[in-house]
């Protein structure tokens, strides 16, 4: 029994997972009409869907209403100038629902999105650095 305690504990503690992956990192942040104001936000919802998500790549903000943006056929709204220049040129357009309101200030979704970027780049810089990357 006394050599059986060790073991058990030693296979615990060396099949623990790994909290800090890359797959872990989320570019993408859910905001939903009910708590806008919650997220510090001052100006109206700007989005005509009750929820959605607001995803951020290399400096490129866009919006994908409802559950769109778990089909990743589909190409968001632009909601930043760059994100509008790159789509442009590539020669692709959203294929999602417009969902923007007419004439909504999108800075604060735009915010949002750009600190969302900050976020997963820091995460990766950090994950990076531990594993000497």
């Amino acid at each position: 029994m006394n050599k059986l305690i060790p073991i058990i504990l030693l296979s615990l503690t060396a099949c623990q997972p790994s909290k800090n992956t890359i797959d872990n990192v989320d570019d993408a942040i859910t905001v939903h009409d009910l708590y806008w104001s919650g997220y510090g936000n001052v100006q109206p919802y700007p989005f005509t869907t009750e929820y959605g998500h607001i995803a951020c790549s290399l400096n490129e903000v866009t919006y994908y209403p409802d559950d769109t943006i778990n089909d990743e056929s589909q190409v968001g709204l632009p909601l930043n100038k760059l994100a509008q220049q790159r789509q442009d040129e590539s020669g692709i357009t959203a294929t999602v629902p417009n969902a923007i309101k007419p004439n909504a200030d999108l800075s604060e979704a735009i915010r949002m999105g750009l600190d969302r970027c900050k976020q997963v780049q820091q995460q990766l810089d950090k994950l990076r650095s531990e594993s000497g990357m």
